[in-house]
């Protein structure tokens, strides 16, 4: 996989149309860290932050091999079931488009959208619904955010 420059592979976000077959084109800028293949997650960590997430395969093996170091025993399998149960393999075609699932569109409340929001981040992309991440950020408690430094000297 070839090398992007650094500041391309921390941030941004673009909204882009679905295809009638719901592909989704990934931005040129966003795709150097993925290839031809993609793992897409179904993010259940919170309610009301469900989205799809894009992970390039080692990045999908790291989160994978995360479970491994949070659980063992029963809660170890049933974590790596629900785990597999939650996730596809995917391929991004020569015109950089990849293929939803259905049952993807549905948890993230793209099915029956036009378009998607798109948010690099560092290790993943996410895929949203415009309107629910909008409302992310409607929140009573925030961050304090004079403890954030932007410094990059630290």
């Amino acid at each position: 996989m070839p090398a992007a420059p650094v500041h391309e592979s921390l941030g941004g976000r673009e909204i882009r149309t679905f295809d009638q077959t719901h592909r989704l084109s990934i931005p040129t800028k966003f795709r150097f860290r993925y290839g031809s293949t993609v793992y897409l997650l179904k993010n259940f960590q919170a309610a009301g932050e469900e989205c799809i997430v894009v992970y390039n395969e080692e990045d999908y093996l790291k989160v994978y091999d995360g479970i491994a170091k949070s659980y063992d025993g029963a809660e170890l399998t049933y974590m790596q079931r629900f785990f597999a149960n939650n996730v596809c393999m995917a391929n991004i075609d020569k015109a950089g488009r990849v293929s939803i699932p259905d049952e993807f569109l549905e948890h993230a409340l793209l099915k029956d959208e036009p378009e998607a929001l798109l948010v690099c981040q560092p290790d993943r992309l996410e895929i949203w619904n415009e309107e629910k991440w909008k409302k992310l950020f409607d929140v009573e408690v925030k961050p304090d955010f004079s403890k954030f430094n932007i410094s990059p000297r630290g």
